[in-house]
């Protein structure tokens, strides 16, 4: 296999993210992968309507890669991104896509997009000067924090703590002409000096640390002074980490929770995390587990389908075990709980077909139906898979026909009414034979039809 790791500075031992950098390449020689650590800014991009591989880096030609890993994080600049872009529309594999790494970039788009998709995060406002004081006050209190729109590590984020303080560095970034963007955040006291950081990959979690700031401090990054200690996340903080890397299209990503009076919160997430506290904390390698990760993918396509597990069903239909919990502590009688879960998995069967039929162009790309979806379809390959029209339709068959059979035998199960029951049964059953009746016809067909 042959890779390349895009990074936009000298491999300077004494910055922070070269060792991690230096790290993917040991793993990679160890591996027998051909790793290049490529700086963007080298590359000549020719847009041209031309087929065929040229690809032009420092006056020399380079062969097409199986894969890149981005590594410029917040820091990705438009060069970048369109270097990456010319890279995907020519069918390279990207960890992460420029879509995705632009948008954690900018931490006011990540929030909107996570609050989007109903994951609780801080209150967020964009700043703007003069500041109206008596907004921040009644929308966030105080302490308040105070962050640039794009940074890493911690840097350009500091506490005020009451409103006096805030004034002053309103007024001082006022005076000063700032050029920066900022961000004032609510403050989350029960997380204070403390957070975890969940490593995602895959759409799995892989590992966490919790993270605690030295004595005095609030900034828990290892990176400045902080203690990095093995952490277990519980189950609603798994799938929160997992549900917010999917939501902002992140392959390999750390995501940042807060702990909160009554669960947790999603302060930041970053394409290219920082692992070198996660692994002394932890033991794990992480460049092993993306490259394990990037090579089972790659191979995805030659992956018999395999049985789904009930876990990804339960996602698709009820949104998680926690709100299929609720529904059970909310509805006692055994009948009314049948029909409650019946009525919800027809919805995830006219969901699923909605889904199938629409073309891609239209669907927003990580709305929680097409989220559900993919992860089912990951269940079921093993492995997470790039999008693919011919493979969307599998992954919907899969869904429409797990879930009508169940929606047709679980209310007799529960001793329904048999009206009821009867009625479910009939209309779940009308699924895939409108799915297969309706769906869009391969690619190769219409490439065949073509060609003739």
């Amino acid at each position: 296999m042959r890779g390349w790791i895009l990074f936009h500075r000298d491999l300077d031992p004494a910055l922070p993210e070269v060792p991690e950098v230096l790290r993917f390449q040991e793993t990679a020689a160890a591996r027998g992968i051909d790793l290049l650590i490529l700086k963007p800014h080298n590359f000549d991009i020719v847009a041209a309507p031309v087929d065929g591989w040229s690809v032009h880096y420092e006056g020399h030609s380079l062969e097409r890669p199986d894969f890149i890993l981005c590594r410029t994080g917040a820091e990705t600049d438009y060069f970048t991104l369109a270097v990456l872009r010319h890279f995907e529309r020519r069918g390279v594999r990207l960890v992460n896509g420029p879509e995705a790494i632009d948008l954690v970039a900018d931490k006011l788009h990540t929030m909107q997009r996570l609050a989007r998709a109903g994951l609780p995060i801080p209150a967020t406002i964009l700043g703007k000067f003069p500041m109206d004081t008596d907004v921040v006050e009644q929308e966030l209190g105080f302490p308040v924090i105070v962050k640039t729109l794009r940074g890493t590590r911690g840097t350009g984020v500091l506490k005020c703590e009451d409103r006096r303080q805030f004034e002053d560095l309103a007024g001082l970034l006022e005076s000063a002409d700032a050029k920066a963007d900022f961000l004032f955040q609510h403050y989350v006291r029960s997380s204070h000096g403390r957070d975890v950081r969940v490593l995602v990959i895959g759409g799995r979690v892989i590992a966490a640390m919790e993270r605690r700031a030295p004595p005095g401090h609030f900034k828990s990054n290892v990176s400045l002074g902080g203690v990095g200690i093995a952490f277990t996340p519980t189950g609603e903080m798994a799938e929160l980490a997992a549900r917010a890397a999917d939501t902002l299209g992140l392959e390999v990503a750390g995501i940042d929770i807060l702990f909160d009076d009554d669960g947790y919160r999603i302060c930041e997430a970053n394409s290219a995390p920082g692992f070198q506290g996660l692994e002394r904390a932890c033991g794990i390698d992480v460049p092993d587990a993306v490259f394990d990760w990037i090579a089972a993918s790659q191979e995805v396509q030659d992956r018999p389908l395999r049985a789904v597990t009930g876990e990804a069903l339960i996602d698709l239909v009820f949104g998680g075990r926690l709100r299929l919990r609720a529904i059970s502590d909310r509805v006692e009688e055994r009948r009314g709980f049948a029909r409650a879960v019946g009525v919800r998995l027809v919805g995830a069967g006219v969901a699923s077909l909605f889904a199938s039929l629409t073309p891609s162009s239209r669907i927003e790309r990580h709305s929680v139906v097409a989220s559900r979806l993919e992860h089912l379809r990951a269940d079921a390959r093993g492995v997470p898979a790039a999008a693919d029209s011919d493979v969307e339709q599998e992954q919907a068959l899969l869904t429409l026909l797990a879930v009508s059979i169940w929606a047709a035998i679980l209310p007799w199960l529960a001793g329904s009414e048999p009206l009821f029951a009867g009625t479910l049964s009939l209309i779940a059953l009308c699924f895939p034979a409108a799915f297969l009746l309706t769906r869009r016809r391969p690619r190769s067909t219409r490439r065949a039809e073509t060609a003739r």
